[in-house]
């Protein structure tokens, strides 16, 4: 490659190093907001449903919005509050429940945090959440079982994926809309 070529070029990668610096940090998906449940669906493993039951994305609709053992739950519908690297999910009102569950925070900076499960307010459950682009992933493990779920937004939902090593092909979606 010739010295003008290899100049221009080089004025070129630098031009865009300066336009978009390597190594800043992805911006975040907005998740903060009044939140409510627009469809729950399972996909895979043993999940139970009908063709006539599928939604839009091929996934059989399920009752279920609340899950034991999952540090992350909003239920029928919540607030989340995002500022900074923590995340607060409160007046989640789980399953058939009509009070509202215990606020949860959780640090999003991998650091592991203790919530307070939602169906069991004497146990605690460890949390790593992380950022990994414009999702959010959140790792739990109790004794015998590791849930994950990705939290992300899709156009103008909010998107809950859970999944768990008891049954690793299942995954349960839930989709919520801004109140």
């Amino acid at each position: 490659m010739s010295d003008p070529i290899r100049s221009t070029l080089t004025s070129a990668l630098a031009m865009l190093l300066l336009v978009s610096p390597s190594g800043a940090a992805p911006r975040q998906a907005d998740v903060s907001g009044h939140w409510v449940i627009v469809t729950a669906s399972a996909q895979g493993g043993g999940g139970r449903g009908s063709p006539a039951a599928s939604d839009a994305h091929g996934d059989h609709r399920i009752p279920a919005n609340t899950f034991s053992g999952a540090p992350f739950n909003c239920g029928r519908e919540c607030r989340i509050l995002h500022k900074g690297q923590m995340l607060t999910v409160d007046n989640a009102y789980l399953a058939e429940s009509t009070t509202p569950a215990p606020a949860v925070t959780l640090r999003l900076d991998g650091h592991q945090t203790s919530v307070v499960d939602s169906f069991n307010p004497h146990r605690e459950i460890p949390a790593t959440a992380l950022w990994h682009g414009q999702q959010l992933r959140i790792t739990s493990s109790t004794d015998k079982y590791t849930t994950t779920q990705v939290i992300s937004v899709e156009a103008t939902q909010l998107v809950v994926v859970t999944s768990s090593n008891s049954d690793p092909q299942r995954r349960v979606v839930l989709r919520y809309k801004k109140k």
